[in-house]
């Protein structure tokens, strides 16, 4: 007996609630009301057969508060002509509202309304169509608004967060609130304020005009001969990605290396530098152009994740060289294995073929399931050797 009951009633006005079209009608007065319901009623085998609970269920919506009910009479060849509901509607906002039990919230969204009209008449719209969106940052509403009003008076103000200089508001809000302001912005400023090639939360500032602070690179120098530190033969140093595209050391050797303990531990090399990958950073690389007329090697764990880390790199660096990321090194160091977390499952295109026979022994579970070999397992004579041979070619 599927007939509609006052919970399926109050399901049906929840769901106008969620999506937005009953908060709507209280701030537009849209013509939604008398508001016809969806009314699933009994057939003509449950009068035959049911009438009891079919008389109970006529009972039940009778009882029901703010609901308007239709009657009809259905004739019956064995009960004879009952009269039951076959429609219902609520006649006004306030009666759903009611039965919804947002009367509170109702009042709450007419007061955020009245705020948003008098400080930030030009969210009027926006408003309308995101009435739960601001009811859900209600309690920081009247900071939202004066930071969008803000934005739009500055846009593209090209300062830290950390500089916006608002009451109420500092640089953790911001960052918190980034996903409501984003939709805020995007609403308020003119198109050439925003960068749209800059999409996403974690790219936020960028996309808003804010400065952003430097990418930053760090590495080894690695031949006394290059040193830019007096009496420091073989400084670690950490440069802003500016200074560092600034070096220009053309024909240097190049290496990069992911593990932190790999990079400290890095021999000594004529003519060269290593650099701490860290994952996959390479944005900061991107504006040394002198790079691309230096010879670049590099060396990651063996797993998924490395080799999409190299793929990445051949991005802005194409005639980067792999090194210790080949079949026998891994076979070597079996006693080593460990497993991947979330290995990469897709294709990379900028392997070469015999790494590419290694991505696939690991994509595939050739050996083991989630096979992965970290760099820092590798014995440092190792290391020696494979740059001995790198020398020589």
């Amino acid at each position: 007996m599927n007939w509609t009951t006052p919970a399926d009633i109050r399901r049906q006005l929840e769901r106008l609630w969620n999506k937005g079209v009953l908060p709507e009608a209280l701030v537009t007065r849209a013509e939604v009301f008398p508001l016809p319901l969806s009314l699933r009623t009994p057939g003509s085998s449950d009068i035959a057969l049911h009438l009891s609970a079919v008389m109970t269920w006529a009972e039940t919506l009778k009882t029901m508060k703010h609901v308007k009910l239709t009657y009809q009479k259905v004739k019956n060849q064995v009960q004879g002509p009952q009269t039951l509901p076959q429609k219902a509607r609520i006649e006004t906002l306030d009666d759903a509202l009611i039965l919804l039990g947002k009367k509170e919230d109702a009042q709450q969204i007419m007061a955020l309304h009245a705020m948003t009209l008098e400080k930030a008449p030009f969210l009027q719209d926006w408003f309308s169509k995101n009435i739960l969106k601001a009811l859900q940052h209600a309690t920081m509403w009247e900071q939202l608004l004066t930071l969008t009003i803000w934005m739009r008076d500055n846009p593209a103000p090209d300062i830290y967060l950390r500089q916006v200089d608002l009451p109420g508001i500092h640089t953790k809000f911001i960052e918190r609130h980034r996903t409501i302001l984003s939709l805020l912005f995007q609403e308020a400023l003119p198109a050439h304020a925003i960068n749209p090639a800059c999409s996403g939360i974690d790219k936020f500032e960028q996309r808003y005009g804010f400065r952003t602070k430097p990418l930053r690179v760090r590495f080894r120098v690695l031949d006394a001969a290059l040193s830019p530190i007096p009496g420091k033969p073989y400084p670690d140093i950490t440069l802003d990605s500016a200074s560092f595209a600034a070096l220009a050391l053309i024909g240097v050797r190049i290496f990069i290396v992911e593990n932190e303990s790999s990079f400290l531990s890095f021999p000594q090399l004529s003519n060269a530098l290593v650099i701490f990958g860290s994952g996959y950073c390479w944005d900061s690389l991107k504006s040394a152009l002198w790079l691309q007329n230096c010879t670049i090697f590099y060396w990651g764990d063996i797993d998924t994740h490395g080799f999409r880390i190299l793929d990445h790199l051949r991005a802005i660096l194409p005639l980067t060289r792999s090194f210790l990321m080949d079949e026998p090194t891994l076979l070597a160091y079996r006693s080593f294995w460990d497993k991947e977390a979330s290995p990469v499952r897709h294709p990379l295109t900028r392997l070469t073929p015999s790494e590419q026979q290694v991505l696939t022994v690991l994509q595939t579970d050739l050996f083991e399931r989630n096979l992965r070999l970290e760099q820092e397992r590798i014995h440092l004579s190792d290391l020696h050797a494979a740059l001995d041979q790198l020398s020589r070619v």
